[in-house]
């Protein structure tokens, strides 16, 4: 959704404006750069299954430096396709252990119901799904923007039900019950369950059209008489 937009335009250009010098006075590598993305990412599940509200904060900061590898790539000169390739495969990997670390303090908690699991292995899908279906339409020559939860948004929507929980926990406690403990978590889970999965269908809608159309006679010389 915020792929190619006037918003995304001009968060690149604050990175490019505030941080990436900072990055190049360290004489860091766009490669150590994804490195140091994966590591939070990581250190964000563990945060999840202790508490919440810190794994938000570490995953916004990581989706943070995930973003600069390829600015600083771009500044200096370095963009190349095993870099690409390597921030492609950690994004994956990133996006698997902070869900691990959110399926593990429900399990923690004693709080983790089969729904759950299966909230988990519906975002995991989805999520994989929405960067297949990109990838594979760039190989076959098709852009592939579309959508609602690219990696953007699932990283803000996971760090808003990180750190919004226990706010909300406090709350449910007056008028509720303990049962409605990590309801915000949960529902935004169920948003990302649906929505990653929604948004690789509509890609999948995209391209298909877009690969027919490409295919089909386009004039009256395309058809032999």
């Amino acid at each position: 959704m915020l792929k190619g937009t006037y918003v995304e335009k001009q968060y690149y250009k604050l990175l490019q404006t505030f941080l990436v010098p900072i990055l190049v006075r360290c004489k860091l590598r766009p490669n150590q750069v994804s490195v140091l993305g994966f590591g939070l990412s990581v250190a964000a599940g563990l945060a999840f299954l202790m508490q919440p509200f810190w794994g938000g904060i570490l995953v916004l900061l990581a989706g943070l430096v995930d973003t600069l590898d390829g600015s600083l790539a771009r500044s200096t000169r370095q963009a190349c396709k095993s870099g690409a390739f390597l921030d492609s495969v950690l994004d994956r990997y990133s996006e698997f252990f902070i869900y691990l670390g959110i399926w593990g303090y429900f399990w923690r908690k004693g709080a983790l119901e089969p729904v759950l699991s299966l909230l988990t292995l519906c975002i995991l899908f989805g999520s994989l799904m929405v960067s297949y279906t990109r990838a594979r339409a760039e190989g076959l020559g098709q852009k592939c923007l579309v959508g609602l939860l690219q990696r953007g948004e699932r990283v803000i929507l996971l760090s808003i039900g990180g750190i919004a929980n226990p706010a909300f926990n406090k709350l449910a406690r007056i008028p509720f019950s303990s049962s409605a403990e990590d309801a915000f978590l949960i529902v935004v889970l169920f948003i990302l369950a649906v929505g990653t999965n929604l948004t690789a269908l509509w890609r999948f809608w995209h391209v298909f059209k877009a690969l027919c159309q490409e295919s089909a006679p386009n004039s009256a010389t395309d058809i032999k008489p």
